[in-house]
Parts: structure tokens; C-alpha cells; sequence
């Protein structure tokens, strides 16, 4: 009897005990590292979602402007770090321009909208330095040309005379606003409007616009716009690319804006 109740009231040994706590130590180590990892996993992966939203969205708007820009208008800086173009408002097609003498009234074809829309004018946009010094002879008027609603044939007024210098063997015409411009400056993409035009582009980005930011954490000096002018056989092309931070994460975003508006 008393060799039964010493057998039951032995307990572990030193040796076992250790052997469990190393064993539940490995345990807890390796639970804590495939949380850990996993964590981790989740995390990085919406960090890579994030960036790739914010860069999908930046890259259509600059497409859908870039597309909307006056033919010939696109041009970069010498970095190649920014873009501006002209933005056209509407356009339609002219019956009669001042090629010999210099009006105020444009002959044309209504546009169909119902509210009157005011800019610049442009005819036959084929030199670009023209496009950004406007003057009284040039393809872009200096004054404002305003297209009344209506439908058929109306008259576009200019607020002072003009005399283009080539008429369009489309006869198309065009109301634009003021150069737009997008350049990175640190880690952000900014949208410049809203300024004057600018014989050159060393001013880019330019003094004295409206700026608003279009996205952040892009890694410095990487935003790049390469302009390649229409030819015989291809529209104009805008390659643009920059590369995204955040975390430990990085993604490059890299696309191609057709500009098909023509001459």
C-alpha cells in the first residue's frame, strides 16, 4: 500500500519540464512569426492596392486632358519632367475665315451645345512656338472669340480683328482656354491652370497658376513625358511614367495618351 501512494504522488522531473517549456517556447515562436507574417502580408498588400488605385486614377485624368489638347499644343521642358498643352473647349467647322484681311466675324457651323462658349481661336494649329506667342496673324486669335448656341449656321465673334494665316483643308476651327501643365515637383504631381502663355518652356512649372495636386508619394526626379509628334501614318503620342513609394513598397505606373484631335 505505501509503495502505491508514493508511486502516485511523483511529479515531473527537471529534465521533462524543460523539454516542455522548449517545446511550447518553439511553439509560441513559430505561431507569433506566421502571425507576424501574415500581418505583414496583409499590410503590404494594401499598401500595393493603394498605390495601385491612386496611380490608375492619376493616369486617366492626364489621359482624358492630355487627349483634349488643341493639335500641335504638347510640349515638354527640358527635364521632360513636365507637360502643357492648350485645352479645347469645342469645335466644329468654319464656312468663312479672314485669310486676306484681317474681321472680327467668323462664318460657322453651330456646335450644337445650348449655352455660348468663349476662348481663343485656332485655325490650321501646325507650328507650335506660333501657338504660345498668339498675335493678330497667328493660328490662335489674341482676342476672345465667343460661339453663340444655335443650330446651322452662326457667327463667331472676336472681340478684336484678326487675320489667320492659312485657311484648314478640313476647315476646322477650334476654341481653346489657356495652357494647363503637369510637373512633379518633390514627391507630387501637381496640375498647373490658369496662367499666360509663355514663348518657352524654361518657365515650366509655371509662376502664378492655379495649382492642385494630383497625386503624392512619387519618388523623387522619377515623373517622365515623352512627346512624340504625329505623322503621316500615327497620331501624337504622350508617354508618361513615374514610380510610387509607400512603405517598403514601390510600383511604376507607365502609359501612352493618343492625341487624336488633328489639324
Amino acid at each position: 500500500m505505501r509503495q502505491h501512494a508514493t508511486r502516485s504522488q511523483r511529479g515531473f522531473s527537471l529534465t521533462e519540464l524543460i523539454m516542455v517549456i522548449v517545446i511550447l517556447g518553439v511553439l509560441g515562436v513559430g505561431i507569433t512569426s506566421f502571425i507576424t507574417r501574415s500581418v505583414g502580408g496583409y499590410i503590404d498588400t494594401g499598401e500595393r492596392q493603394r498605390m495601385a488605385t491612386a496611380g490608375l486614377v492619376a493616369a486617366e485624368k492626364l489621359t482624358r486632358d492630355l487627349r483634349g489638347a488643341l493639335p500641335n499644343s504638347v510640349r515638354t521642358n527640358s527635364s521632360n519632367s513636365c507637360v502643357e498643352f492648350i485645352p479645347i473647349y469645342t469645335a466644329s467647322t468654319y464656312i468663312d475665315i479672314p485669310v486676306d484681311l484681317p474681321g472680327t466675324t467668323i462664318r460657322a457651323v453651330s456646335d450644337q451645345r445650348g449655352a455660348a462658349v468663349s476662348g481663343r481661336m485656332a485655325v490650321y494649329p501646325i507650328n507650335t512656338a506660333q501657338l504660345y506667342t498668339p498675335s493678330a496673324t497667328g493660328a490662335l486669335t489674341q482676342a476672345t472669340a465667343t460661339l453663340p448656341p444655335g443650330n446651322g449656321a452662326i457667327d463667331v465673334t472676336l472681340s478684336a480683328a484678326h487675320r489667320f494665316p492659312l485657311q484648314s483643308p478640313t476647315r476646322r476651327f477650334y476654341i481653346v482656354g489657356t495652357p494647363e501643365a503637369y510637373c512633379q515637383t518633390g514627391t507630387s504631381i501637381h496640375r498647373y491652370s490658369n496662367y499666360d502663355f509663355n514663348p518657352g518652356t524654361g518657365s515650366l512649372p509655371p509662376s502664378g497658376a492655379d495649382v492642385a495636386l494630383l497625386i503624392n508619394q512619387v519618388q523623387a526626379n522619377s515623373a517622365r513625358f515623352d512627346y512624340s509628334p504625329a505623322s503621316l501614318v500615327r497620331n501624337a503620342v504622350v508617354n508618361f511614367r513615374f514610380r510610387l513609394f509607400e512603405g517598403n513598397e514601390q510600383l511604376v505606373v507607365e502609359q501612352e495618351a493618343a492625341i487624336r484631335n488633328l489639324p
